[in-house]
């Protein structure tokens, strides 16, 4: 069994809410110091309804206690302690479960803060990369427009030295 405020492991003595939850002797001192409530369902505590119980009596105690109970109260008690029981882990089952939700929600949002990061880094990549091709693009254009102009530079120089040698042939042939 454990508190069901703290969540330690209950030895010997522990204190029983008439709300049907569990202390640790501490947390239940808290408590009615503190004029506070019940941890689990917010009732308001006193001490007339905790009542300190044994968490594992001996042999001696449980015989002391049964003695002279008849066996329709010892299995009327006997089903309310299974209920109690019962309850008892579910509550540990849901704080269990509360925890683990908890923890799965921390890696979540832990793992939504790396996607961020990551989805960030590459759009700033892709930023990069965008503005590099638009230069690039830039650059061939412009080289496009060099390689027309030397083209055409090309042509009429070749065009000047075919008239060059064609007045040289002439003149070589007048001589």
């Amino acid at each position: 069994m454990r508190c069901n405020s703290c969540w330690r492991e209950l030895e010997g003595r522990a204190v029983s809410t008439t709300c049907g939850h569990l202390l640790c002797t501490e947390d239940a001192n808290k408590i009615l110091n503190n004029d506070a409530a019940c941890p689990i369902c917010d009732q308001v505590l006193s001490k007339s309804l905790m009542k300190p119980v044994e968490i594992n009596p001996n042999d001696e105690w449980i015989n002391m206690a049964m003695a002279g109970i008849s066996p329709q109260i010892l299995m009327k008690s006997a089903y309310r302690s299974v209920m109690f029981f019962i309850g008892q882990r579910e509550l540990e089952m849901q704080y269990k479960m509360n925890r683990i939700v908890a923890q799965c929600r921390q890696k979540c949002e832990s793992m939504q803060e790396k996607f961020t990061e990551k989805l960030e880094q590459l759009h700033t990549a892709y930023q990069k990369m965008a503005k590099r091709c638009q230069m690039m693009e830039q650059e061939i254009e412009s080289l496009s427009k060099d390689k027309q102009e030397l083209q055409e530079n090309f042509s009429e120089k070749a065009r000047q030295k075919r008239k060059l040698d064609e007045m040289y042939d002439q003149a070589a042939l007048c001589e």
